[in-house]
């Protein structure tokens, strides 16, 4: 018997410990590479596909959070690995195993496991690389696909960085297993557990923290997101740290108190034995309570966006083809009739059009940011102009008399910031005329292609509107056309076509179906390349309680052999066993649920649309792979412990 040998067998005898690790490991390495392999790729490498740069340095950012991520999962499991086996290194050290011999067992074990698994990730890597790189080449619609190739600089960074990354890890992990005295080896399960201590002010200070998180969440809007954001990641930080480690420890020694219910079939066994171990969850719980959140919200806010982009696109966008005439007296973009005939010819239906005069004014307005008073154009139209496309559009119509005026900023969504106030006076500047206009309030949507000079409007009553025009020629008003169609989103051809008849030297003609279409090839390319590293992360999770469970897996064989003895039944463990674990897998996902249920609610505000139905199906999702995860590691758990007491 050498360390060689000896390394050997306890991976052999530990090997349904090692399972879970070892597939995330396998998962990650194999992520890792094929995301390489794109980035490295000649055709992306001298750009020949569109759109590869961008795509390359979104991999780049996914490469980085899985090397991150692998960072606190690796390390996590070799103290995971060790802890349990102290008393056996206590025994080799007994029996005559110096100091560098046990680290050496140690290095070679977790170097032999971590080269095993680099092998086999990328080597399952390199197989489905090519089924990525067709993927990805639909998803950009290149005519020549990506070609499949060897690209050594792949197999270099993922092979080198993760051997070097296992190899700190485990020297690191050595010098607390290595440096520990005999004693403290063989008796470190022996030490009793002590009944954890709460305090209420650390309570508290979990309930504040959540409840200021949640609620600068849910106002959350898109002029305040940027300075809301690093506050409730701290506060959710602080809040769920504390909520585990405190709230959920005053919560179970609430029920232990209850003797009625506590003496009721297995109860005094399980809340036993989830007040001593809960202090070990809390950190555990934590994990993987924010990797839940992180997870159901990124998939959640990826799917979500791909899903809302429809009406997202018809939101910003109000007509399927849309130009603005600088000189309302010509059409020196485009004749209305070539649209209209390229329109008919295509096989589309006009479902309505738009035709409105204005005039370019300027006025004074806040700066969204500073506050500070600036100059700012729009186009003054007429409240009847103005209602006739409102009511097209489905929209609210206005109501103005006098000397009224109303604001409308073309972009929604969940920006609340009030560039006017109603009652507010206000100068508007055309030409050299100046006129006074009492504001009428403010309103966030767009009825008419936003484009220059029509990006904002001032809405006015009529007769104020025709005694501004009455003289005013029509070459020094704005002309805004737009036609609106049936199934726009299959016009992406009709939209080139009329683009290339256009005369639009100043971007003055918008059609949607393209920048639907690019917008909806990005966000599926996104979405794609997300769903992968969530379906990392939730591996990971997973893997991070199916090595909790196996952790003290031979304690329990003990505990539950005992208990045997003095009368339960079969039936009995595995309610016992079942309710530990569900407790492990279920408990982290409920909170991490809650966070993201409030995430999706600020999303749905800053989207300005209902988003429950998209949520909904996320966290179903979820739950059956959580709920598929749970089963086969307790199943598996039972059938460990419920074998040695036969």
């Amino acid at each position: 018997m050498n360390i060689r040998l000896l390394a050997k067998r306890n991976i052999q005898g530990n090997a349904q410990r090692y399972l879970a690790y070892f597939f995330s490991i396998v998962l990650s390495v194999s992520i890792f590479f094929i995301y390489a392999s794109f980035i490295f790729h000649p055709d992306v490498v001298h750009t020949n596909i569109p759109g590869g740069k961008l795509i390359s340095k979104g991999l780049i950012a996914a490469e980085i959070v899985i090397i991150i991520f692998s960072v606190f999962f690796i390390a996590y499991s070799n103290a995971a690995f060790l802890q349990p086996r102290k008393k056996e290194f206590g025994l080799l050290t007994l029996l005559g195993m110096s100091k560098s011999q046990l680290r050496k067992l140690i290095y070679l074990e977790q170097t032999i496991v971590s080269l095993i698994s680099i092998m086999i990730g990328v080597g399952l890597g390199f197989l489905f690389s090519k089924l990525f790189l067709m993927t990805v080449s639909w998803l950009l619609a290149v005519e020549q696909p990506l070609s499949f190739v060897f690209v050594p600089k792949a197999f270099i960074y993922t092979i080198v960085g993760f051997i070097l990354l296992f190899q700190l890890l485990s020297l690191l992990s050595l010098f607390h297993i290595g440096n520990a005295e005999v004693v403290d080896l063989l008796k470190d399960k022996q030490k009793p557990k002590k009944t954890p201590i709460v305090s209420k002010w650390l309570i508290a200070l979990s309930v504040v923290s959540l409840s200021i998180s949640y609620y600068l969440a849910v106002t959350m809007s898109l002029n305040n997101s940027y300075i809301r954001v690093l506050p409730i990641l701290i506060f959710i930080l602080i809040g769920t740290y504390f909520l585990f480690s405190q709230s959920i420890v005053a919560l179970c020694r609430r029920l232990y108190q209850k003797k009625k219910s506590l003496y009721n079939g297995t109860n005094l066994i399980n809340q036993t034995n989830l007040i001593f171990n809960i202090k070990d969850y809390s950190r555990l719980f934590f994990l993987t309570s924010i990797i839940t959140a992180v997870i159901l919200t990124a998939a959640g806010t990826l799917f979500m966006f791909s899903a809302d982009l429809k009406k997202q696109g018809m939101d910003n966008i109000p007509q399927s083809i849309g130009w603005v005439e600088n000189d309302a007296s010509i059409y020196s973009v485009i004749e209305p009739s070539e649209v209209e005939k390229t329109l008919k010819e295509d096989g589309f239906k006009i479902l309505y059009k738009v035709n409105m005069t204005g005039v370019p004014i300027t006025h004074m307005l806040p700066h969204m940011r500073t506050g500070e008073p600036s100059e700012n154009r729009s186009l003054l139209i007429s409240e009847s102009d103005y209602n006739k496309a409102a009511t097209l559009r489905k929209l609210d119509s206005a109501k103005l008399s006098g000397k009224e005026a109303l604001y409308v900023f073309p972009y929604g969504g969940g920006l609340d910031y009030q560039f006017v106030q109603n009652g507010e006076q206000k100068e508007l500047h055309y030409g050299k005329q100046i006129i006074r206009v009492t504001m009428a309030g403010q309103r966030n949507h767009s009825i008419i292609a936003p484009i220059k000079s029509a990006t904002t409007l001032m809405v006015v009553d009529d007769l104020l509107y025709n005694e501004i025009t009455a003289d005013m020629p029509l070459k020094e008003m704005v002309r805004v056309r737009g036609y609106e169609v049936k199934d726009w989103e299959e016009s992406m051809e009709t939209s080139g076509k009329i683009e290339k008849m256009s005369n639009n030297p100043d971007h003055q003609l918008q059609t949607r179906a393209p920048i639907y279409h690019k917008m909806k090839q990005g966000s599926i390319l996104i979405l794609f390349i997300g769903l992968f590293v969530s379906l990392l992360f939730f591996i990971v999770q997973g893997s991070m309680m199916y090595l909790r469970v196996f952790t003290n897996l031979e304690d329990k064989k003990i505990q539950i052999h005992a208990l045997h003895r003095l009368g339960l039944t079969k039936k009995e463990i595995r309610q016992i066993l079942s309710a530990e674990i569900r407790i492990l897998f279920f408990a982290p996902f409920v909170i991490g649920m809650m966070h993201a249920i409030v995430a999706y609610v600020a999303l749905s505000n800053l989207l300005g649309s209902n988003l429950f139905s998209y949520s909904a199906m996320v966290i179903a999702t979820y739950f059956l792979l959580q709920l598929l995860y749970y089963q086969v590691t307790k199943k598996m758990y039972e059938r460990a412990v419920i074998n040695a007491i036969k």
